[in-house]
């Protein structure tokens, strides 16, 4: 068997994270930009703490998380990396929706960034085809006609907010739970074609991950206070430019004029937070029940909506 050349395309199964639903919330002031950023630099966190070898990070794309798995890697058995793989795509449902919680009964700002976390979603697209691996600086490009496929899938028809899109290419090659129904699709692009998929919508249990173990006082403090801190200094931590989807109202004399105040205010401010945190902390909600006639799921994944 000939070797394959270094310059040619391999095998990969090509994954995309995406957080939806924030743009439409968005006053795109410097503030809500700088906690926006916060809380989807979190989440985003949180899914890729959680990834493992086979899959591996391409690349951070503002919201959302390019994912790849060579499927020819040395020492990779495909036939049992089809099945960890589906399951460990289930989990970032559960995990995002842990963090989201996390996130919702956290923090102490009012601000519209904040005051709308558990309206995001996530999606996650699906393809299996080539790339081709070439160096650019010191990072390492996908490139081909398959990771045009999985980008375009971005945009697609699915009447959902959350959901796991894959095509039939990304289906022949996982394993997925019995209980996970696939309901047939299809998407048309201009020069590309009809790419017929497949669509998972998770139910509220899985959306919303585990009930929550409930926290003590000191562990929600502990939460409030250190989101507190990071939503704070965010003006001085978060590039502004890093969403796809929305488009900055403040200029950069607000922005600098913003980060100057935060700092002048800092002194003041952080004794005060702690005192907002400590307060918020006091008000200890109760779990979510996912179960009992009082409530019902939404097919995109949202919950607790009464009938």
């Amino acid at each position: 068997m000939n070797p394959r050349p270094a310059d040619a395309p391999e095998p990969v199964l090509l994954v995309i994270a995406d957080i939806s639903g924030y743009t439409r919330y968005m006053t795109a002031n410097a503030k809500t930009l700088a906690h926006s950023q916060t809380v989807i630099t979190e989440l985003m966190q949180a899914i890729v703490h959680q990834i493992e070898l086979p899959l591996a990070v391409a690349k951070l794309e503002g919201d959302a998380i390019f994912l790849y798995c060579r499927k020819q890697a040395s020492g990779l058995d495909w036939s049992l990396s089809r099945n960890v793989i589906g399951n460990r795509l289930l989990m970032f449902f559960e995990l995002f929706g842990s963090k989201l919680r996390e996130l919702s009964r956290s923090t102490t700002c009012n601000c519209q960034a904040c005051t709308h976390i558990d309206t995001l979603r996530l999606k996650v697209i699906v393809h299996s085809g080539e790339a081709l691996f070439h160096p650019v600086l010191n990072f390492v490009e996908l490139a081909g006609v398959d990771v045009i496929i999985v980008h375009r899938l971005l945009k697609n028809s699915v009447n959902a907010s959350q959901y796991l899109l894959l095509t039939e290419a990304a289906r022949a090659d996982l394993d997925f739970p019995a209980s996970v129904r696939l309901a047939e699709s299809a998407e048309t692009y201009a020069d590309i074609g009809r790419v017929n998929t497949l669509v998972y919508l998770p139910g509220g249990e899985l959306a919303g991950g585990a009930p929550p173990v409930p926290a003590t006082y000191g562990q929600r403090f502990g939460e409030s206070w250190r989101l507190f801190r990071k939503l704070w200094f965010a003006p001085f931590t978060r590039r502004h430019g890093a969403f796809r989807n929305v488009i900055s109202g403040s200029g950069a004399a607000g922005k600098l004029a913003f980060a100057l105040l935060t700092a002048l205010l800092t002194p003041f401010f952080l004794p005060v937070g702690a005192v907002f945190a400590a307060i918020h902390a006091r008000k200890n909600p109760a779990a979510i029940q996912h179960t009992g006639p009082e409530h019902v799921h939404k097919a995109d994944g949202s919950c607790c909506q009464k009938p």
